[in-house]
Parts: structure tokens; C-alpha cells; sequence
């Protein structure tokens, strides 16, 4: 940096020249170095925006090649009952009457025996059993009340739901079973003074009860509302009384809602790569990426991959054109469903299902080769790391430059400076000597 003390002898601003020469050499040079930095971000940043509409192109087509044909249930009416495939279940229709529902019993205790839930119930051992289950024991105390005597039953897991209802002649205990079925009855033993011997007996409020159903003409029977064995595959959940037609089929819809999210991924890459690579006639602009021979060479490989066969063998269906999908003439995609669904017809679902896996992996590996870690792309944009640490370096060579530059000129121009000042003292001295000369 020029010295701030530097044209004193002269009387010029030496400064100011000193900058305006150190500005001259280096203004060009650090302008192409900004360019030329300028230019390597934004192909960073388009191969960035390229890559990220790639990588929904390749969630797209990662879920089509690991496809599992899955199956849809429906009913003509859905408030009998619901239907869930669980396994390999068999496609067809079948019909489903529910004659009765399985039901829990509840037994309550008699009438008029208490007036509040926080009377005494006496002490003793208060036994509860369910069906053949374990029985379970209770030990209740002088000074219990009958809430106690609930939460007992409650916390000992005895299989049972104990509440207290007022029917209006007092509280009464009743218990209902956790489990529906004839056999799930509530047996209740009492070993205690007269008190507690008063809740031995249990009323039925309500009965205990099998489900009752007819599928195809076969009664069936089952303690529970879950029917998880009768049809292999499908889990039955048994809601109201009533009849319904239950059909399966494949979910033909599944693959078809894949093929069109995988459509329009594809197309919204076709939208980034001419925006980023198209050219403006009227303004006479390329944008960022035009003419990039990287761009067209991902492009040029996607295209190939959309009109390979697939290996499958067996079907006719074997490309993604014969399947609906065919490129337009600007690049992207359409999807003919109608199409779609003839093939899906003439061939089958499994057929065309394994058809699409094979088509789709083979995308997916050409995506690879695109964006993978040593895809074009990533070839690409280490060129243009590589190219960014250079315009640094040179950056750096020019500042050590321009300091050499600017420290040789306040050199020159101080020297400069010290001659003048020593010419005009030596001229101030002579016309000094001249005019005591003339007296």
C-alpha cells in the first residue's frame, strides 16, 4: 500500500497514481477470475438441480422395481364386516352372512344390597374364574368398601372388567368378561363372613354368545369376532348382523399410481434440464447449461433406457412403450392407462408386474451411471471443484502479484519524490545566491 507521506516533495498526489496503475493491472484480471467463478457456482448449483429432479426419477423407479403385487378387498357392504389380506389369499368372490356376533357376558350383583359404593362389603377371599381359566383370588379386609372391591378386581388381571352401577335401588358390582364366547362365563366363590358372602351371587345381564356366520353355505362358528383362519390369507373382522359379497383381486391400481408418479418425476426432469439448457433468440442468451455435452449424454442414455426390453419371457408386453408409456416429441412422457390396462388384461398382473420390475431396474442402474457416486454427474462436478480451486490459486498469485507491483512503484515514485524535493531545494538555493549576487 502506497505510504501516505509519498509526493510531499513533489506536490503531486502520488497516491492516487500509485492506485489508479496497481488498479489498471488488476481489475481485468480479477474481472475474468470472478467470471470465470461466477459461471463454475451456477453449473454447480444446475447439476445440483438436475441431480435432485434425477433423484425423484430414481425413488420412483426404486419403488416399481421392488414391486409385490398386493391385493385390494372390497364389500358390497361394509358395515358387516372388514377385510384384510394377511397372506397369499385366493382372488375371487365369496359371500359372508353374520347371523350373530359374539358377545361378552356380564353379571352384576343383586339388587338393593348397598346404598352407596363406599359401604363396607365384609372380609374375606373374593374367587373369580373364567371359562377353564386360572382362578384368581382376592383377599378383601374389614373396612373395604365396594369401590375397593372394584379396583381389587381391576388390578388383579382376573379376566374380568369390574364397574359399579346404580339402577336406582343402590350400586351393584358388575363384571364383564375380556373375552366374547359361550365358554368365557364368569364363575364367582366366596369364603368370607355373611357380608361378602352376599356378592356370591351373580346375575346374567348378558349372555355369553359365539359368533355365527355362513360363508359359502359353510356355517362357522368362533368364539371371537375375528375370524383369522377360516379363509387362508384373510383376517375377517365380523361388525353386524347382516349379509355382504367380499371380492380379492390383485390392486391393480398400486402399479398403475407407480408408473404415473414415475412419469411425472421424468417430466419434471425434462422441465429443469431445457429450462437450465435452452436458448434465448431474442435476447441472444444461452443459460447456464446449454450446449453441456454432460446433459446430453445423461439425456441420451435415459432415452435409451426407455425403449429397452425387458427379459421376462413368456409375454408379449415387454417394453415400456407396450405398456402405455411413450416419449413425445419434446422429451417427456405420456401414459396411455387404457393401454395400460389391456396389456394388464391380455397378459395378466404377475406377467406385467415382473415386466415392470425389469424395465424399471434397468433405469435405475442408468441412473446410476448418472448420478451415482461415480456417475457422470459426479465426474462432472469434481472437474468443476477442481476447476474452482484453480481460479483460487490463481487468485492468490494475482494478490502476491499486485503487492509485488504496487510495493515496486512506491519504490520508483518515492525515489521520484526524494529527486525533486533535493532539485527544487539545490534551485531555491541557486536563485537565493543569484539575488544576493545582484545587491
Amino acid at each position: 500500500m502506497a505510504i501516505s507521506s509519498l509526493g510531499v516533495g513533489s506536490g503531486l498526489d502520488l497516491n492516487q497514481i500509485v492506485g489508479d496503475l496497481v488498479n489498471s493491472q488488476r481489475a481485468p484480471r480479477e474481472a475474468r477470475l470472478n467470471e470465470r467463478e461466477e459461471r463454475i457456482e451456477a453449473e454447480i448449483s444446475a447439476y445440483g438441480q438436475i441431480s435432485n429432479t434425477m433423484d425423484g426419477i430414481g425413488s420412483a423407479v426404486s419403488s416399481l422395481a421392488e414391486f409385490e403385487p398386493e391385493q385390494s378387498v372390497s364389500l358390497t357392504n361394509d358395515d358387516v364386516a372388514s377385510v384384510f389380506v394377511t397372506g397369499d389369499a385366493p382372488n375371487g368372490d365369496f359371500d359372508l352372512e353374520v347371523n350373530q356376533l359374539a358377545r361378552a357376558q356380564t353379571v352384576a350383583s343383586d339388587s338393593g344390597l348397598f346404598e352407596e359404593s363406599s359401604d363396607d362389603v365384609g372380609s374375606g377371599t373374593f374367587t373369580i374364574q373364567v371359562g377353564d381359566g386360572d382362578e384368581v383370588s382376592i383377599e378383601v379386609e374389614d373396612g373395604d368398601s365396594l369401590r375397593d372391591l372394584r379396583n381389587a378386581i381391576n388390578d388383579a388381571d382376573a379376566g374380568v372388567n369390574a364397574s359399579i352401577v346404580n339402577d336406582g335401588d343402590g350400586p351393584r358390582l358388575t363384571m364383564t368378561a375380556e373375552r366374547t364366547g359361550a365358554e368365557n362365563t364368569i364363575s364367582v366363590t366366596v369364603d368370607g363372613d355373611a357380608d361378602l358372602q352376599r356378592l356370591e351371587n351373580q346375575t346374567e345381564m348378558v349372555q355369553a354368545q359365539d359368533a355365527e356366520a355362513v360363508i359359502n353355505g359353510m356355517a362357522i362358528t368362533s368364539p371371537s369376532n375375528t375370524l383369522e383362519d377360516t379363509i387362508e390369507g384373510l383376517s375377517i373382522d365380523l361388525e353386524a348382523e347382516g349379509s355382504t359379497r367380499v371380492s380379492i383381486s390383485e390392486d391393480r391400481g398400486a402399479l398403475r399410481n407407480q408408473l404415473e408418479s414415475f412419469v411425472e418425476a421424468y417430466n419434471s426432469m425434462i422441465g429443469e434440464v431445457r429450462e437450465l439448457t435452452s436458448y434465448d433468440v431474442e435476447e441472444d442468451e444461452a443459460s447456464v447449461l446449454t450446449g453441456d455435452s454432460t446433459v446430453r449424454s445423461a439425456r441420451s442414455r435415459l432415452s435409451n433406457a426407455l425403449i429397452e426390453r425387458s427379459s421376462v419371457e413368456g409375454i408379449n408386453n415387454q417394453t415400456f412403450a407396450d405398456l402405455g408409456i411413450t416419449t413425445q416429441r419434446d422429451g417427456t412422457l405420456q401414459f396411455d392407462t387404457q393401454r395400460f390396462d389391456d396389456a394388464m388384461e391380455r397378459e395378466g398382473f404377475d406377467d406385467i408386474a415382473a415386466a415392470v420390475r425389469d424395465l424399471a431396474g434397468g433405469v435405475d442402474d442408468t441412473l446410476e451411471s448418472i448420478t451415482g457416486r461415480e456417475g457422470l454427474f459426479q465426474v462432472r462436478q469434481d472437474g468443476l471443484q477442481n476447476e474452482q480451486s484453480r481460479v483460487d490459486d490463481q487468485r492468490e498469485r494475482l494478490d502476491d502479484r499486485i503487492e509485488r507491483l504496487e510495493a515496486r512503484l512506491v519504490r520508483q515514485f518515492s525515489s521520484m519524490d526524494t529527486a525533486v524535493a533535493q532539485m527544487q531545494q539545490t534551485g531555491d538555493y541557486l536563485q537565493q545566491q543569484l539575488a544576493g549576487m545582484g545587491q
